[in-house]
């Protein structure tokens, strides 16, 4: 195995293990109570319960950004298809939790946003994403509709082909040209609201921040990657007390803890992108979205 496949391997790992520790109280306990051997335990209880397959499909508009760059990045229209897995369960009275794993793909394109504006620095850009992640909130249940709020995270390769025109600055083609030619490493949270009727039909809406690298230094972005998760893991033991002392405000104190602590961790990524160690300025994009899935 060279040392691509083992980073790669790793990175797996890890992100598989930061589903876990996001995974309620009730797991956890469940997971401890166990008489039977600790490693055989671990796919019984990352998969506990019933999950079911989802397709959905999303549509809205991104923005490439990056903090030294002279001119104006272009914005894109976007559309996104996941396909994955997910459950739906009380928790307790009205509350509901909802955990979805799955992988996507995206792709932006001005063509998309039908719009003639290419940016001051006359740019145009069509990207393309591929990934997997995790979506995890509570939210509340009554009768057939349920109220989702939700805070999501993912590991994503990206592609920036761009047009460049005779006005482009040599620094910013100097910037773009770290990121072309390649599928570029990155990382992704979002937070939303989804709308469920019947169990079967969801619409929803979402912002998302992400992070492409133009070269993916491993043990700093390893430090990151953990500094941001272990910050994470404590705000969600403390979201799952939450949820235990005051059911009916939880989920939403929940969204707001764990969308607050991303939020914040971006702002450091995007200065520096494996923030808090020294490194340099990575592009990012964000995006809003409209999506319909559909669970079967």
């Amino acid at each position: 195995m060279n040392n691509s496949s083992r980073r790669l391997l790793i990175v797996f790992l890890i992100f598989f293990t930061t589903i876990l520790m996001g995974k309620s109280e009730n797991y956890r306990i469940s997971m401890t109570d166990k008489d039977t051997n600790r490693l055989g335990a671990i796919p019984e209880w990352a998969w506990k319960g019933t999950f079911h397959p989802f397709l959905e499909a999303n549509l809205g508009k991104s923005m490439l950004k990056h903090g030294k760059f002279e001119g104006e990045l272009p914005e894109n229209g976007l559309f996104e298809l996941k396909l994955g897995y997910s459950q739906f369960h009380k928790y307790e009275n009205i509350i509901w939790e909802m955990d979805d794993r799955f992988v996507f793909g995206t792709y932006t394109s001005g063509d998309l946003l039908k719009s003639e504006n290419l940016g001051s620095g006359n740019l145009s850009a069509k990207v393309r994403r591929f990934g997997f992640g995790n979506r995890l909130g509570y939210g509340y249940k009554l009768g057939p509709i349920a109220i989702l709020p939700y805070s999501q995270h993912g590991l994503v390769w990206t592609e920036i082909k761009t047009t460049r025109f005779e006005n482009l600055s040599l620094f910013d083609r100097s910037i773009l040209d770290r990121y072309e030619d390649a599928y570029r490493f990155g990382m992704n949270t979002e937070g939303g609201i989804r709308f469920q009727f019947y169990n079967f039909l969801t619409v929803s809406g979402s912002y998302e921040l992400a992070v492409v690298y133009p070269r993916h230094i491993f043990w700093p972005w390893l430090g990151s990657y953990m500094i941001m998760h272990a910050g994470v893991g404590l705000v969600t033991v403390f979201a799952d007390d939450i949820l235990h002392s005051s059911n009916i405000f939880s989920p939403i104190f929940y969204f707001i803890l764990k969308n607050g602590i991303a939020y914040a961790f971006y702002q450091g990524v995007k200065e520096k992108m494996n923030w808090p160690f020294e490194s340099e300025v990575p592009m990012t994009m964000e995006a809003y979205r409209m999506g319909i899935s559909f669970t079967f």
